[in-house]
């Protein structure tokens, strides 16, 4: 917005230099007084520039078409110039956002120690002592692995089964990754994440926003299965990619 702010600024400027110019540029199509212009502009700015020469020259005298990119402006020969130079100022290419990669481990954690539990990523092991630490369990089970891929501040889940000892019980993800930080390792920030897991007709979940470094393992929450005997347990890493 405040760019914007600028930009207008700069367009009444340029207008005061465009009175002085006699005849309108050769690429324009004169219309009585006024004088037609054609821009094509990149597809991910067309609205944007449109939004913002409609505030200099009107509503009904700027029309643009999404499927051609192309937007078509109708003003006096003293203003074109103007608006040439706000619409080419705005059509800067714009950045994509970094996809990334989330990876979630889904635990099963239990008072007794598991005798699988040597089979654990490497990596979980600094959460899992952390975990029995705080929480007092010492058996610990991967029931299953979601990876999620996404776009920085795009919307993303995931879905999936595990099988218990006596039953299968089925999870779901949703929630918003962001790169919140360009340093290095880069900081990855994880909004609106609800998560919910169904064992036997018995709906569980929590919801968190958590930030985490590259490479770093994050306990993201828990919840509670059959009182206090075993509890689901999430833990998140994460990684920024091309």
């Amino acid at each position: 917005m405040k760019r914007t702010l600028v930009l207008l600024t700069a367009l009444l400027a340029v207008t005061a230099w465009a009175q002085e110019q006699k005849a309108p540029p050769a690429e324009t199509q004169v219309s009585g007084s006024n004088v037609v212009k054609v821009f094509t502009v990149k597809p991910a700015n067309l609205e944007r520039i449109g939004r913002t020469v409609r505030m200099v020259v009107g509503d009904g005298n700027v029309t643009w078409d999404n499927a051609t990119a192309t937007l078509v402006v109708r003003t006096t020969a003293v203003l074109m110039p103007a608006v040439e130079q706000v619409a080419k100022q705005l059509d800067i290419a714009v950045p994509r956002a970094p996809n990334i990669e989330l990876t979630f481990y889904i635990l099963q954690a239990t008072k007794e120690p598991q005798p699988d539990a040597t089979a654990l990523p490497a990596g979980l092991r600094p959460a899992i002592a952390q975990l029995k630490s705080i929480f007092f369990y010492q058996g610990f089970r991967l029931l299953d692995t979601a990876l999620i891929r996404a776009r920085s501040g795009e919307n993303a889940e995931a879905s999936g089964q595990a099988q218990l000892e006596d039953s299968t019980t089925g999870y779901h993800l949703n929630l918003r990754p962001s790169v919140s930080s360009e340093t290095h390792p880069a900081t990855i920030r994880i909004d609106n994440l609800h998560y919910q897991e169904w064992v036997k007709a018995t709906n569980v979940g929590f919801g968190a926003n958590v930030d985490l470094k590259e490479g770093q393992y994050v306990v993201v929450g828990k919840t509670s299965m059959e009182g206090t005997r075993s509890a689901f347990i999430l833990v998140a890493s994460a990684r920024v990619v091309e």
